[in-house]
């Protein structure tokens, strides 16, 4: 491949779209289910692409090794966009585009939103946070929109709302697990205002902190109660679309609707990180996609 890094290998490179989801358990997938057979094709490749990029940060040995393959996906995708895509995911984003008009700005943002995640000291504050959530989860929205059918000025509004729920959602779920492999999406000016540190968010310091009333529990609730804040947001942009347009958009309600469980479940643990990672049952995330396509939730 012409924009391959010599000597450079990408694990993931010769892997078709079906091979990523298949190895996946994500929740993106859940609103899969109600797609026709070209959209679930398009929404599949573009599930991975977002994965392969995100993975070339997370499973890289180095920093320059992820640079590197950031480098390459980002090629391939300028590549996609010129109708000279070579390897099988960025064939399949480049049929994305020319079937459903994607455009490619939303998924460099995405790469750009990765490639945040290099910068070790995490948002300096909120504005830091919420453009990292915009980059790695609202862009991905913004990208399906033209496959689901809904990409208005109220499908976008829609699209950057429910994207924060969803990134906030995963910072919430995935404190101490970020902070076991030395990352940090909490604003730094989150953690002074609750008498935090970073180490903190491993779960090991006075139990204090973790009780009721207590700094990690503090911080908890202000991550959930933005995550609510932004639920409801994407509700009533939801609520102002005409009805074709949330009929497209039932892939994205599923998920709203499963990660919506999950941030219920968070809530309930309070201020306790120790506790193993949060995860939806399977069988809640059917019956998530099944009360949404039969009109139970709006």
């Amino acid at each position: 491949m012409s924009h391959t890094p010599t000597g450079q290998h990408h694990p993931d490179v010769d892997l078709d779209p079906a091979g990523i989801t298949a190895r996946s358990g994500s929740n993106f997938l859940a609103g899969f289910i109600c797609l026709d057979a070209g959209r679930r094709e398009a929404m599949t490749a573009i599930y991975a692409f977002c994965r392969v990029v995100d993975d070339a940060v997370d499973d890289s040995p180095d920093r320059d090794t992820a640079a590197t393959r950031l480098a390459f996906w980002s090629g391939e995708l300028e590549a996609a966009a010129l109708g000279a895509a070579e390897a099988p995911i960025g064939v399949a984003v480049q049929k994305a585009m020319e079937t459903f008009d994607v455009r490619v700005e939303p998924l460099r943002e995405l790469v750009a939103g990765c490639a945040m995640d290099l910068d070790l000291d995490g948002p300096r504050d909120e504005a830091g946070l919420e453009l990292y959530c915009y980059r790695v989860a609202s862009c991905v929205g913004l990208t399906c929109l033209p496959i689901l059918g809904a990409d208005s000025e109220g499908g976008r509004r829609y699209a950057v709302a429910l994207g924060q729920a969803l990134q906030l959602t995963n910072v919430l779920r995935d404190l101490r697990g970020d902070a076991e492999i030395g990352r940090c999406y909490v604003p730094a000016t989150w953690l002074q205002d609750f008498g935090l540190d970073r180490a903190s968010l491993l779960g090991t310091g006075d139990s204090a902190l973790y009780a009721p009333g207590g700094g990690v529990t503090m911080l908890c609730e202000r991550l959930a109660q933005r995550a609510r804040d932004r639920f409801a947001e994407a509700r009533g942009e939801l609520l102002s679309l005409p009805r074709s347009e949330r009929r497209g958009l039932v892939a994205a309600r599923i998920m709203g609707a499963v990660y919506s469980g999950l941030l219920v479940r968070l809530e309930g643990r309070g201020g306790d990180i120790s506790v193993p990672r949060a995860r939806v049952p399977k069988w809640q995330k059917l019956w998530a996609a099944l009360a949404v396509w039969l009109g139970v939730r709006v």
